[in-house]
């Protein structure tokens, strides 16, 4: 396993980077959105981080709920301006499922999740050893 030069993904960085990653991706493929949320995802990822830092957990769920709610929202945008498009629905699979995923994933949850939108094949390394499964016992 190669260690990959990624920071720790936290739930608003990673949701931050999954609202960007699909504005590129609209906006290289020509795909208009109703609205990108560029600009209210980074401050709300900005505050989500600034509150857990100042312990006030209830304000920084507060931001990753509207942080999730509006990558909810661009990816029900994509997904209906791509639909009876096969070149687009084709571009737009992985990114849209990576998204979805993030999305829908829990902090705390068992088994696979996605560390990274743009290298989906980071995993973590538990307890500094690239052979140890990350557990709590």
């Amino acid at each position: 396993m190669q260690p990959k030069a990624i920071s720790f993904p936290t739930d608003a960085k990673l949701l931050h980077a999954a609202i960007r990653g699909l504005n590129r991706l609209a906006r290289r493929h020509g795909v208009r959105l109703r609205q990108s949320y560029c600009r209210v995802a980074k401050a709300a990822a900005m505050m989500a981080g600034r509150y857990a830092h100042a312990k006030q957990f209830r304000r920084h769920q507060r931001e990753l709920r509207i942080l999730r709610s509006r990558l909810g929202r661009i990816i029900r945008d994509i997904r209906r301006k791509i639909e009876g498009q096969p070149a687009l629905e084709e571009a737009f699979a992985l990114p849209l499922g990576r998204a979805s995923q993030i999305r829908s994933q829990q902090q705390r949850q068992r088994g696979w999740k996605l560390y990274s939108f743009h290298a989906p094949e980071v995993e973590c390394i538990g307890k500094g050893k690239a052979s140890a499964l990350t557990s709590s016992a």
